[in-house]
């Protein structure tokens, strides 16, 4: 089998689109796992997303045996990637074909850093990782819950981020996540600039004490990078905003809301836990050595 790889920026057209979607498609019944989420499959197409994919084709059937999407999500040169193969052209090096590629342009794109997203069950693609001298960096769960009507506490308001706290929510982020300053200024840019996602902000007593961004994805809705000032810890901030959640995503006729969090990560474990939330994968995250 002769392969010929090509690079294409994000956003990508729909006929590649429906393309990486079948492929997708055979290889999730093959290895029963859901390969969407990790290769940003439904955000291929938008144009405010940054990064690139690279194609694989089979020379002479011309059909596309392997896909690698690599995004730089907050625009700051940090990609996360992940590759995707036929399973009937495994074995044949196109894995490795697509790493190089990618490889080189990142170089051209003067990325800071790279890290690879593995499915838990993809053993295949942590032996390929391995043998290309990557290493295993963190893991995290993507969790989900039903959306439905909660009742929310009249003490804890949470509310459309305004410019004029940004220095709170700053001291928000930097407490919750040891983020720097200008990591949490380029956080709420990316979350204030971004069309499909709407950064909030949580008042206790006039004080804000937390923060959340959420992203409508289609079929659900998402939370990320949900901060609590360590000074209001305990008090049910995290609690509120993940019902606040589930009332949005209920709102807008989303059946799910889902989140990611680190395996690691036992003390919001527990009160994602306790909100419901269920684990629905689990994803390997990976580093060059």
């Amino acid at each position: 089998m002769n392969i010929s790889c090509m690079t294409i920026s994000i956003p990508i057209d729909v006929d590649t689109l429906e393309e990486i979607k079948e492929l997708i498609q055979i290889t999730m019944l093959e290895d029963q796992l859901n390969y969407t989420s990790i290769l940003s499959v439904d955000e291929l197409t938008d144009y405010h997303l940054r990064g690139l994919c690279v194609l694989a084709y089979d020379d002479d059937t011309d059909k596309l045996v392997g896909i690698l999407s690599a995004v730089d999500r907050i625009a700051t040169l940090d990609f996360e990637w992940s590759a995707v193969v036929l399973p009937s052209a495994r074995r044949k090096g196109i894995g490795e074909q697509l790493v190089m590629e990618l490889t080189r342009n990142l170089e051209l794109r003067g990325a800071g850093s790279d890290l690879a997203l593995v499915p838990e069950k993809a053993e295949a693609g942590k032996q390929m990782l391995k043998k290309l001298g990557y290493i295993h960096h963190f893991s995290e769960r993507t969790m989900a819950a039903n959306a439905e009507k909660k009742e929310l506490t009249s003490k804890i308001e949470i509310s459309p981020y305004s410019i004029i706290n940004e220095s709170d929510i700053i001291e928000v982020l930097v407490s919750a996540f040891g983020d720097t300053v200008e990591e949490a200024r380029e956080l709420i840019a990316f979350n204030i600039q971004s069309p499909n996602r709407r950064l909030m902000q949580v008042t206790v007593e006039d004080e804000i004490v937390g923060t959340a961004s959420i992203v409508d994805d289609s079929e659900k809705l998402w939370v990320t990078a949900l901060a609590v000032h360590e000074k209001a810890r305990g008090k049910g901030i995290a609690s509120t905003i993940l019902n606040w959640s589930k009332n949005e995503a209920y709102r807008l006729g989303k059946p799910f809301v889902y989140l990611d969090v680190e395996t690691d990560n036992e003390d919001a474990l527990s009160v994602y836990k306790r909100a419901g939330f269920k684990t629905v994968h689990h994803t390997n995250f990976y580093k060059k050595g």
